[in-house]
């Protein structure tokens, strides 16, 4: 539900939170935004006016390792979205950016395990929106006189996010990132732009978690996909699909 996403920016105490928050003291990034829907906006604007990325900063599609779609299982996340490819029902410019998201979703979770920061710091644009959340249990009650969990998330810049998670990888030999289901949402209307949905299981030598996570990608560059938005939810703050990020919560159009 809307209002279950609604924006504190204050210091974390979630899933991702000992990954993200910076040992310095220092909180998230104070934006002054405590509404969804002014964040929203930003995306929006951001979609509209950043320009094409300069060739010093390109990271050739030629180093992204390509997966074999004709080998994946039944098992594999990707291998409902990789049927589709294959089906040949896809328009043909449709099908190449969608089989490039699983290509670049796949080298994004790798970069965590081999702690590749350099491919994370070129992925993201520079306006990102980074959206971590948490469960807070309230005092309030259920019917179950159990207490209420509310959901709030904090909002980071991607120099905030890439500096604490440095942090984090110099501070794990191990880490380990695997997603259990995986959805590709092609943007109506605005040619290129692609939200991604999945499941993703983090482990570390000091810290693990479950939640889902939010990619809004933009292939209108074909030679350098960007990330506009990040979002992460724990699992155990979603009860429906509807209360999972996706496409359709930011107005792109």
């Amino acid at each position: 539900p809307e209002e279950s996403k609604s924006i504190k920016v204050e210091e974390s105490k979630s899933p991702e939170v000992e990954e993200l928050q910076s040992k310095t003291g220092e909180g998230t990034e104070h934006r002054g935004a405590d509404d969804l829907n002014i964040l929203k906006a930003e995306v929006s604007n951001n979609l509209k006016t950043e320009g094409p990325t300069s060739s010093h900063d390109k990271h050739s599609t030629s180093q992204i390792e390509n997966v074999d779609l004709h080998k994946l299982v039944k098992g594999n996340p990707f291998y409902q979205e990789a049927a589709k490819v294959l089906g040949g029902k896809l328009m043909v410019e449709d099908a190449e950016h969608r089989t490039m998201i699983l290509n670049y979703c796949e080298h994004f979770r790798s970069a965590y395990d081999t702690k590749d920061i350099d491919f994370i710091r070129q992925v993201f644009s520079e306006k990102a929106l980074i959206i971590v959340g948490k469960v807070v249990k309230t005092a309030e009650e259920t019917s179950d006189y159990m207490p209420r969990e509310n959901v709030e998330y904090n909002v980071r810049s991607k120099q905030e996010y890439l500096r604490n998670l440095s942090q984090i990888f110099m501070r794990n030999g191990t880490i380990r990132v695997r997603f259990t289901s995986f959805r590709i949402m092609r943007h109506p209307t605005m040619e290129g732009i692609y939200g991604v949905t999945l499941r993703q299981k983090y482990d570390s030598d000091t810290y693990s978690d479950d939640g889902y996570l939010f990619l809004l990608w933009d292939f209108r560059n074909p030679s350098m996909p960007k990330i506009h938005v990040r979002t992460w939810q724990p699992a155990q703050s979603v009860h429906n699909p509807d209360d999972v990020f996706s496409l359709s919560d930011f107005n792109l159009n």
